[in-house]
């Protein structure tokens, strides 16, 4: 709400603009076939390929499925999943529209000289985007429990890994190595 009411009463254009605006094709997702920045061809045979990847073969995602009780829980989870995957837009996508749109001139930076000379990175300072909307809009408390979700998720995703590279580790080479060994055994190899 704060970064709204921060849009709705300051001008996106003004003499303080050093850096480039979004050009007009930033809100197309399927640009032309010679756009620099993002190709349709790009985009279809690069980002589904990685997205189908992801989802139904990355050891993460399948070891979830497979653990679940049932079929229908496994197909239940699958679809809450789609559901809850909707969420990133207002979380990841929509914050760092705000913070572009907010520092034009420390998120927007462009070319990499002016990047360099803002964050210290050639290649772009959006990765600066949502930690400077955090720390400028957000009211301390809110800072510190946004600091707290964000070390929680972090270490859900390396619990994550760790748990998927001790299965595979235990299944593709203890196993091999040791075909005698029991489940018994297997268990404790792989905690």
């Amino acid at each position: 709400i704060t970064s709204l009411i921060q849009l709705s009463s300051e001008p996106t254009v003004d003499s303080r603009l050093k850096c480039a605006l979004p050009s007009r094709k930033a809100f197309k997702l399927l640009r032309e076939i010679d756009d620099p920045d993002m190709p349709w061809l790009g985009f279809l045979f690069g980002q589904t390929p990685s997205s189908i990847w992801y989802w139904c073969a990355d050891q993460m995602m399948v070891q979830r499925t497979l653990a679940a009780k049932s079929l229908s829980h496994a197909q239940g989870a699958t679809l809450m999943t789609g559901i809850i995957k909707q969420f990133p837009l207002f979380i990841i996508v929509i914050p760092g529209m705000i913070s572009r749109v907010l520092y034009p001139n420390e998120i927007g930076c462009f070319p990499g000289s002016d990047c360099l000379a803002v964050c210290g990175h050639r290649n772009g300072c959006s990765n600066m985007a949502y930690p400077k909307l955090v720390v400028d809009l957000m009211p301390s408390g809110l800072r510190g429990l946004m600091l707290t979700v964000m070390i929680a998720a972090l270490i859900s995703d390396l619990t994550s890994i760790f748990n998927s590279a001790s299965t595979l580790f235990t299944v593709d080479v203890y196993q091999k190595w040791r075909s005698s060994a029991q489940n018994t055994e297997l268990m404790i190899v792989g905690r």
